[in-house]
This record gives structure tokens, sequence and C-alpha cells, in this order.
């Protein structure tokens, strides 16, 4: 019984040393290269798309250097491989990895960037305006971060473009909703929505097309009485209708 356990421990300690050996091999390729070689040599893996084997390049590197320069570029470039995998997984892993870069480094100059991926992984999240829009919220946050805090930067114009672009799903989700009150006459509602659309994306295509709603409901509104075949919704939350 003895002998049994004792060939079952170094059955185990034998496998445990195989599984580390490509990991030691690693550590000592990785440790005879430079800080230059090592992001070279991430960027060829990267090139190719192998991006698990890049990745391990680029956390070696971020992980020996995490305040050298090449560190914190290998740091966004560690996240810029999971963004490219696009999966939610790997987008929710690079949202944290973009984010933990903007919060430990504020000063860095490669924060625009930063704060751009950030709003990049949730705005490939989001899935039209009638959906849930919390991603569209958080990806237009970060986009206005980059636009107010780094107005110069390269970033900058790439980040206003995908603001508008939320702004405009935000307002369509308002304008849907104000279209669906005023299909089952309830123009209380359509009009709360209406005002909310108005003041807050009043720049948007969804608050031009909204015009000729807007007067019908005033005219409506202005009117003798206002009879309301449904009752108008409280402010917020409201129920969001069918997609239309």
């Amino acid at each position: 019984m003895r002998k049994l356990a004792l060939l079952a421990l170094v059955a185990v300690l034998v496998a445990g040393c195989k599984s580390s050996k490509p990991e030691q091999e690693f550590f000592n390729k990785v440790s005879s290269m430079s800080k230059e070689e090592l992001l070279a040599k991430g960027d060829a893996l990267a090139e190719k798309k192998h991006w698990e084997e890049a990745r391990k390049y680029y956390s070696f590197l971020a992980d020996s250097f995490p305040n050298d320069p090449l560190g914190r570029r290998a740091a966004l470039k560690v996240a810029d491989t999971f963004f490219a995998q696009k999966d939610l997984e790997s987008l929710t892993e690079a949202q944290l990895r973009f984010r933990d870069f903007s919060n430990r480094f504020p000063s860095d100059p490669a924060r625009a960037y930063a704060l751009l991926m950030l709003g990049k992984c949730s705005f490939q999240q989001h899935r039209g305006p009638q959906r849930d829009l919390g991603p569209v919220r958080e990806a237009a946050a970060a986009f206005r971060q980059v636009t107010q805090l780094f107005p110069d930067a390269p970033e900058a114009k790439e980040a206003a473009g995908l603001y508008a672009q939320c702004q405009e799903d935000l307002a369509r989700h308002e304008l849907g909703i104000a279209r669906y009150y005023g299909q089952i006459l309830s123009w209380e509602g359509a009009w709360q929505r209406l005002d909310f659309l108005l003041k807050n994306y009043p720049d948007t295509k969804a608050a031009r097309e909204a015009a000729p709603l807007v007067e019908q409901v005033r005219k409506i509104r202005e009117g003798p009485g206002l009879t309301e075949a449904a009752p108008a919704p409280t402010p917020a939350p409201t129920p969001v209708p069918p997609a239309l």
C-alpha cells in the first residue's frame, strides 16, 4: 500500500515537472532578451495574429518593467491582443486592462489611447438603440473623456466621431419610445420622451426626425382637452417598447 502511494507521489511530481518545463524554457529564453527584443518579438507574433504567444512576451515585459515606457507600452499591447479577439470574454478582459492603465497612469501620454480603447470595448458590446444601452453610455463617457482631457491628441478626432455615434443611438432610443407612446395615444408619455430627446441630444439626426411628432404632440397638448388612451408613464424608468 505504501509502495503504491509512493509511486503515485512520484507520478504527480513527474507530471508537475513536465508541465512546468515549457514555462521554465520560456523564462530562460526571455531572461536573456533586452526590453526592445521582447517588444519586437511580441509585435512579430501579433502581426501573425498569434495573440496568446504575443501576450506572453508583452506580459513578461510589462510585469518586469511596470514603470518603464516600454513596459507600459507592452501593458497596452496585452490589452490590444484581447481586444483583437473580439469575443465577449476577451473584450471584457481588454476593458479591465485599458481601465487599469488609465487609472494607474493618469499623466501618461498613452492614456488618451487607453480611454479611446476602453470606449471601443464598450461600444463593441452594444446591440442597437432598442437594446440595453448601458454599454453605449459607458462608451460615450470614455470618448467624452478623451475629447475633454486630450483635445489635441491624435485620438481626439476618432473619439469625437464615436461619441457622436453613441449620442445618436441614445437619441434614437428616446425617439423610438416616444413613437411607441404616440401609437398608444399616451401623449404625455410621448412628450416627456421628446422633451428629454431635444434637451439632451439636440444635434442628432434623431432629433431632426422627431420634429413632425413634436409638432403633432404639441398641438394635441395645447388643444381643448387631452384624452389619453393609456396612462402617461412616469419619467423614469419606462417600459422599453418592442424593437421598431
